[in-house]
């Protein structure tokens, strides 16, 4: 490398590390200078080098200013282990407490909405811009929050009246400064303020609009632990005045405007959705499935009490949730001539808290036993039913066997007592009844294949 080229080579990297890191830059002149020390001294030993001699002096080169430059640009091989968490800090500090009214990152499910009919509809004047009144938004919190310091300390109606005016202002600061940490926080502590002023539909409200926008608040588990402790208040209430549907509640703001009880229960199903892994999920799963089974829709409470026992295995309402699921399985069978499952899937659940809850089990033995004796009887049932077609339709042989399979497997029960009488009456009648076209086997002649009717006779006539 002639002495030209070194000094070209030199100013620009110069120039392009100036603009980096001081400390990278006096790494990568260090590096280059080394380099250009080798480089002096081969030229020095041999007066004209082979270019295959000297292609590794400069890929050394290249080299040295390419990892000078990826430290300066913090790649994440070659910087620090903490660069990343650094930056992760700094971003952060910049959401937090942004300097500038420009500098700010919008946060949030409407600043996530980014597209060609949201541009579309924003030029077109159709769709506001995000406001960003900065220090308005700031001082209109500081107001909002000196009025709900000023109603914690008071009593009486003024108490009201004056969380209402801090819920108004917390609002107007979120309106303007949308999409950031002011908005999340207003929109959080005017929610608080309705729900202490006793507005509790309008602190729902709230509480959705600020779960929807910032669906991962910090203030999420709050949230959750407010929203039902409105649904149950509502469902308490439902229960106690259970209004008509056509009638509209206009004047007071505890409730929402109809089907007070419906509202509860919709915000449960929110819940679930909203924060499937909250502290209070389980506990909004099994508040609802009661709540269902109260209602004596008892297919849905049965369902909703397997969700909780299949996605919440440690919730401390395992135990009683897998009781009212036996309830709520054998209150939805319909009978003998309907599906068997809610039989099936209670005589499984039975079995299951004998073997997970032996202690506990112990303590609701009676109702265990009740339970376990009311779905052989059920079973015991079917098969009764089934026999007696069998016989009225005189294929004796199909009833006599089940009527056996009721002394066999189900001799604890009534049914077997008159199972016993049953086959005592068809023992002088024949399994198969004569049919009018059994002259014409006998003429032409019959064989019969099916080698099953061996094992269980009459059970297939």
């Amino acid at each position: 490398m002639s002495p030209t080229n070194r000094r070209t080579t030199l100013a620009v990297i110069g120039k392009f590390a100036s603009k980096l890191h001081v400390a990278a830059a006096i790494n990568c002149w260090y590096s280059i200078k080394s380099q250009l020390v080798l480089l002096h001294t081969h030229g020095a030993h041999r007066n004209r080098p082979s270019p295959n001699s000297a292609i590794p002096s400069y890929l050394a080169l290249i080299l040295c200013t390419l990892c000078a430059t990826f430290q300066c640009t913090g790649c994440a091989w070659i910087s620090p282990k903490d660069s990343a968490f650094t930056a992760y800090e700094k971003a952060r500090e910049e959401i937090n407490s942004p300097t500038d009214l420009e500098d700010y990152r919008p946060e949030g499910v409407s600043a996530e909405k980014k597209g060609l009919t949201n541009d579309f509809l924003q030029r077109m004047g159709w769709r506001s811009t995000r406001r960003k009144d900065m220090e308005l938004a700031q001082n209109l919190f500081a107001a909002g929050e000196a009025k709900f310091n000023e109603a914690k300390s008071t009593d009486g109606k003024s108490r009201h009246e004056l969380f209402q005016e801090a819920a108004k202002l917390y609002e107007e600061s979120a309106e303007n400064w949308q999409s950031s940490h002011i908005e999340q926080d207003a929109l959080m502590m005017a929610a608080e303020s309705q729900f202490f002023a006793e507005n509790y539909h309008q602190a729902e409200l709230l509480y959705e609009q600020l779960v929807k926008e910032y669906p991962r608040t910090p203030y999420l588990d709050h949230v959750d632990s407010r929203r039902f402790e409105i649904a149950d208040y509502w469902i308490k209430t439902h229960h106690v005045d259970n209004r008509p549907f056509f009638m509209v509640n206009l004047t007071d703001g505890k409730y929402p405007w109809n089907d007070t009880g419906g509202h509860g229960r919709r915000i449960l199903e929110r819940l679930r959705i909203d924060n499937p892994t909250g502290q209070i999920s389980d506990d909004a799963t099994m508040r609802l499935a009661v709540e269902q089974l109260q209602a004596e829709d008892y297919d849905a409470a049965a369902d909703t009490f397997a969700e909780l026992r299949m996605t919440y295995p440690d919730s401390e309402h395992l135990f009683n949730a897998e009781m009212l699921e036996i309830e709520s399985l054998l209150a939805s069978y319909q009978g003998p001539k309907y599906s068997s499952v809610p039989l099936t899937d209670a005589q499984k659940r039975v079995q299951q808290i004998v073997k997970q809850f032996p202690s506990e089990s112990r303590e609701k033995q009676k109702e265990l036993n009740e339970a376990y004796a009311r779905i052989r009887l059920s079973m015991a049932e079917r098969i009764w039913d089934v026999a007696e077609y069998r016989r009225l339709g005189k294929l004796y042989g199909a009833a006599k066997f089940h009527y056996q399979r009721i002394l066999d497997d189900y001799a604890d029960t009534p049914y077997a007592e008159q199972a016993q009488v049953k086959i005592s009456e068809l023992s002088d009648y024949p399994d198969r009844p004569a049919h009018w076209l059994d002259p014409l086997g006998k003429l032409f002649g019959s064989t019969d294949d099916r080698p099953w009717r061996e094992k269980n006779p009459g059970a297939y006539d």
